[in-house]
C-alpha cells in the first residue's frame, strides 16, 4: 500500500492517520448521499427542469428513463439553453450523456476521488443493480465527515464522564 507521496505506508504513517482520513474510508456513500431525487426525462423541456431546480434549490438533475441514468442536466447546462433562446427544448438536447457515477456501497474516499479526477459538481449514485438510489455532493461529504464526528465526541464524552465517576462509586460504597 502507498501513501500520499508515493512511498510505501509505514507504521509511523498509519500512527499519524486521522479520524477524518479513517471516516473516509468508513464511511459508505449511501450514509451520507441525499436520497429521493427530484429527476427529469429526456422529453422535459429545459423551462421545466430550470423550474425543478429553482423550486428545490438544486444545481443539477438527473435524466431517467424507464429506471434508468440517461443523463443529468445542470445550471450550466440551462444557462447554453438560455444563450440560444432555446428553454422549450427537451432535456436530452443540452444533457450530458457521459455521466461520471459511483457505487452506494463504496466508502466515501472514493467519491472524493472521482471529484478531484473528474471535476464534477455532483455524482448520481447507484446501486448494486445499476439502479440511481441518490445523488452525492462534496457538501454531503463534509456534513456526513461531521455528524460522525460529532457521534464520536459524544461518545467518548459519555466513557469520560464515566471514567471519572467510577471512583466516586469507589468511594461512596466504603464510606457507607
Amino acid at each position: 500500500m502507498y501513501g500520499r507521496k508515493g512511498r510505501p505506508i509505514t507504521d509511523q504513517d498509519a500512527h499519524d492517520i486521522s479520524r477524518v482520513e479513517e471516516l473516509s474510508y468508513d464511511l459508505k456513500i449511501r450514509e451520507v448521499m441525499t436520497p429521493g431525487l427530484q429527476t427529469a426525462t429526456s422529453k422535459m423541456p429545459i423551462s421545466k427542469v430550470l423550474d425543478i431546480l429553482r423550486i428545490h434549490r438544486i444545481s443539477g438533475l438527473p435524466v431517467v428513463e424507464e429506471d434508468k441514468l440517461v443523463g443529468i442536466v445542470s445550471l450550466e447546462d440551462i444557462v447554453r439553453a438560455m444563450q440560444n433562446n432555446d428553454l422549450g427544448a427537451p432535456a436530452s438536447q443540452y444533457m450530458t450523456r457521459e455521466v461520471v457515477t459511483v457505487a452506494s456501497y463504496d466508502s466515501i474516499v472514493n467519491a472524493i476521488r472521482t471529484f478531484i479526477e473528474r471535476q464534477v459538481g455532483r455524482l448520481p449514485v447507484l446501486d448494486e443493480n445499476r439502479k440511481l438510489v441518490g445523488m452525492i455532493t462534496k457538501g454531503d461529504i463534509t456534513r456526513g465527515i461531521l455528524v460522525a464526528l460529532q457521534k464520536d465526541y459524544k461518545e467518548e464524552e459519555v466513557r469520560r464522564y464515566r471514567a471519572s465517576h467510577l471512583f466516586e462509586d469507589i468511594n461512596s460504597e466504603r464510606t457507607t
